[in-house]
């Protein structure tokens, strides 16, 4: 008899649970929740990079927890969870916790190795070429580059903050795109017919393309000849594409333009998270303008 496929999602969303937690005990534990926001996005960014290259690119592991229809998809999906949560949030609560190597060491390496190999023993995930033993070292460094990154966020390092905005815009592209392929909106490839491997090898690139694009138009200041850059390079790279015949889509105009400028206020809103509000100009009530220069979170 084949298991039910609902078992699969069981140990998933024990996980989620137990991560969301630790997570949301972060953020009260924290007095500058804004500087948390930009180190999560951060710690998420650098886990969907590795993950572009070690699972999209390599196929090292595969993930089943039977939430999506497509198997494909449902291996992404997998990997989000696992890249997007249960890593990302357990580094934060590690850095805010300010756990040392040997906590880092057990509830990094040794934690997430045992749930690899409780994973693997109820087949809800398979090694292709990756190995414990990689989680066990991995894992326990990343929580520490995740110290440094808030360390540098506090002194305000100027190359710290211009990649954590380039991070924040790529996750939230990386969600996006995801969502999109997943409702069956949007497709690259090369050639007439596009596969979804081929796919998910294309849209990274796209996303990063994107985001650091994106990063130089607002990195001075966020206002509306920056949004409107970014506007226009993404419609342009948009229809450069279509035109090469490297993507398909299904979207109607009006709701391709409305997520867009959605999302475009969205990066707008994490500038001034990573670089604070500067020079906004706000009227009192007798008419007069007070020049307010907030300090950088």
């Amino acid at each position: 008899m084949k298991k039910p496929k609902k078992r699969n999602k069981i140990p998933f969303i024990i996980l989620f649970i137990i991560h969301t937690s630790m997570l949301g005990y972060s953020f009260y534990k924290s007095k500058n929740k804004k500087q948390l926001f930009t180190l999560l996005m951060a710690d998420i960014g650098f886990a969907y990079l590795l993950e572009y290259v070690v699972l999209n690119v390599f196929h090292a592991y595969t993930y089943k927890p039977k939430i999506m229809k497509k198997n494909f998809f449902d291996n992404v999906f997998g990997a989000i969870l696992s890249q997007g949560i249960f890593v990302p949030f357990t580094a934060v609560f590690s850095t805010v916790l300010k756990i040392g190597w040997v906590g880092k060491l057990f509830l990094g390496g040794v934690y997430f190795s045992l749930v690899e190999l409780i994973f693997i023993r109820l087949k809800v995930y398979k090694h292709n070429w990756w190995r414990t033993i990689y989680t066990l070292i991995l894992i326990p460094l990343y929580f520490k580059i995740s110290d440094w990154w808030k360390m540098f966020l506090e002194k305000r390092n100027p190359i710290v903050r211009v990649i954590s905005l380039f991070l924040m815009i790529l996750v939230t592209e990386a969600n996006l795109l995801f969502l999109f392929a997943a409702t069956r909106k949007i497709r690259f490839g090369i050639g007439r017919y596009h596969a979804w491997r081929e796919h998910f090898i294309m849209v990274p690139l796209y996303a990063i393309t994107l985001s650091s694009f994106s990063t130089l138009s607002f990195l001075k200041q966020n206002n509306w000849s920056s949004k409107l850059r970014v506007l226009i390079m993404t419609i342009g790279l948009d229809q450069l594409f279509k035109r090469g015949k490297v993507v398909k889509d299904k979207f109607h105009v009006v709701d391709y333009f409305t997520v867009r400028v959605l999302v475009i206020f969205l990066y707008g809103w994490f500038r001034d998270i990573v670089y604070g509000v500067r020079n906004r100009g706000e009227h009192n009530s007798e008419g007069k303008v007070l020049e307010k220069n907030h300090k950088s979170t």
